[in-house]
């Protein structure tokens, strides 16, 4: 449903997720890009698909979790990268991209599609006390 603020907040995460996977993390050319690619492809698709299970709220937010554990795993992920190339903090920043944040404003905005989530059910759960 469009006229949700998590639909709004979990297609943003969808743009930035496929954003990522067009332009890369940093400039580092490792073997570990294609993985971190696909890992940011399937956090897409998993944004796009959490936005049409809006009549399954349990599974809705099962999918935002494991999005959220997708995003702190890249991070991981990359952390280890540099940390296993010996690099220098002055040279660590000098490789990492404006993209690098994506991430991290994913996961606010997952975080906030939970809340958003949430208060669905919990209203629903209310009106149909109401009903009952």
């Amino acid at each position: 449903m469009i006229q949700r603020i998590q639909t709004v907040y979990l297609f943003f995460v969808f743009c930035l997720m496929a954003m990522l996977v067009f332009v890369p993390f940093s400039s580092l050319n490792s073997s570990a890009d294609g993985f971190c690619r696909g890992c940011t492809a399937a956090a897409a698709v998993g944004a796009i698909v959490t936005i049409f299970l809006y009549k399954n709220r349990k599974v809705q937010i099962r999918l935002c979790y494991g999005m959220l554990v997708s995003f702190i795993f890249i991070y991981v992920f990359y952390y280890f990268i540099f940390i296993k190339q010996n690099f220098l903090l002055a040279e660590l920043l000098g490789h990492i991209r404006y993209t690098s944040i994506f991430p991290l404003i994913s996961i606010i905005l997952v975080y906030l599609a939970i809340r958003g989530i949430k208060k669905d059910d919990k209203l629903v759960r209310s009106l149909d006390r109401l009903r009952g």
